[in-house]
């Protein structure tokens, strides 16, 4: 069975209320996906299938849905292959290892037209593509930063720090070599 990493974006305070992570670590079990388990409090999942990665995508899509959570709650799917590719490449070495809580990995459906991010990039962030992820290192901080990366790209995407994207890719990993 192939290894998945899902990641809901917009999870906090809020949806907390409506979906723990252990609801939903239970509810994808019962949908019928194997091994599965959530690292963090921010609906980071990795589970096995023997499904599609656009069927698991539909299928944990339907599963936060079922909590009463809405559009913005978007699911996005990585493998252990592509995230460790990031992790490897990792083109900010000084700030992951210094400040990785200030360094984003971005996760899209697919990989968007990356120029439209660079040819209107002035900012003081550091921004660099790793196949279908974008890396950003924030020196202000992210939640300072004036980067509009869906707005450029015109694509949604979630992000997660340096820290749990690497915590994620080692899960993940750690599950495929079973």
């Amino acid at each position: 069975m192939a290894v998945f990493v899902c990641l809901v974006r917009a999870i906090g305070p809020v949806t907390h209320a409506k979906m723990s992570m252990a609801a939903l670590r239970e509810a994808c079990t019962e949908a019928g996906l194997g091994d599965v388990a959530t690292i963090g409090n921010t609906g980071n999942i990795v589970l096995r299938s023997e499904m599609s990665r656009a069927a698991v995508r539909k299928l944990v899509q339907g599963v936060v849905t079922g909590f009463g959570l809405g559009p913005a709650n978007e699911v996005f799917i990585d493998t252990p292959r592509r995230m460790a590719a990031a992790v490897k490449a990792n083109p900010f070495p000084i700030a992951a290892r210094e400040r990785p809580g200030e360094v984003g990995v971005c996760t899209f459906h697919r990989a968007p037209d990356w120029n439209r991010l660079s040819d209107g990039h002035d900012g003081p962030e550091q921004i660099a593509t790793i196949g279908s992820h974008l890396v950003v290192a924030y020196p202000a901080g992210m939640s300072g930063s004036r980067l509009k990366i869906e707005k450029q790209l015109g694509v949604t995407m979630t992000q997660r720090n340096w820290t749990v994207f690497c915590k994620l890719t080692e899960k993940a990993a750690a599950l495929a070599r079973q």
